[in-house]
């Protein structure tokens, strides 16, 4: 009979296992920067899969950093949530955008193309579209903020170039009306990514060319609801 291989006592195989693992996930030495870029893209990953109510130990097991580490680099929850709003939704808004809008030295449909058609790949993400989502159902830090950015600077700048297109006056405050129907043609947008992202269906083979048909549609109904809510009451 071949001779047997030599059986470790327990205490050894149990030392060799341990030093194993400890081989195959060095524990890494990041910079502070580093470290705190490690916590802000896991927890825009974490807060995309797992919505904001997520907790923070758990995030912290996910990116294999220590509960006390990450409080560490933010106080609390709150403060992570801002970082993220801040990273996903102000850190891609473009202020060309508002330029492209303002721009009259073209038609407004080609700059609502353009505008859109670049929006379009900031924000159809699964970080953008199911973090602002679920911020709606936790708080909505992040939703509120993001919905009230849209209302300062870019659904005034639609209404004022729409009425100069049609050539009315841009003076007044936007109408409930007019807000109506740039939402229909915004929030069709964004409905895109809640398909995707949400409900896991497919993108359209052509989202440029569904870009521009929802653009278009807006330019169609726009001159009868402009029109009218130009008239005196």
């Amino acid at each position: 009979m071949p001779p047997r291989s030599p059986v470790r006592p327990p205490r050894q195989r149990h030392s060799a296992v341990k030093s194993a693992k400890t081989a195959r996930a060095p524990r890494q030495r990041l910079s502070n920067e580093e470290r705190e870029r490690q916590i802000v893209d896991g927890a825009i990953r974490f807060f995309s899969e797992h919505g904001l109510t997520g907790q923070t130990r758990e995030l912290a097991a996910r990116i294999n950093v220590t509960h006390p580490l990450l409080y560490h680099y933010f106080p609390n929850k709150e403060a992570l949530i801002k970082r993220v709003y801040k990273e996903v939704f102000l850190g891609r808004w473009k202020s060309d955008w508002e330029t492209w809008i303002e721009d009259r030295s073209v038609p407004l449909q080609e700059r609502l193309n353009r505008f859109y058609i670049d929006y379009s790949k900031a924000i159809l993400t699964k970080e953008w579209v199911r973090i602002l989502i679920f911020s709606a159902f936790a708080g909505g830090y992040i939703s509120d903020n993001y919905l009230k950015l849209l209302s300062e600077r870019l659904l005034p700048r639609i209404v004022r170039e729409t009425r100069a297109e049609l050539g009315l006056p841009t003076e007044k405050p936007p109408t409930e009306a007019e807000l109506e129907l740039i939402w229909g043609m915004h929030g069709g947008i964004f409905y895109i990514g809640v398909r995707r992202w949400i409900y896991g269906l497919k993108f359209p083979k052509d989202l440029n060319r569904v870009l521009t048909d929802r653009v278009r549609s807006y330019m169609l109904a726009a001159p009868e609801i402009f029109t009218r809510e130009a008239a005196p009451h």
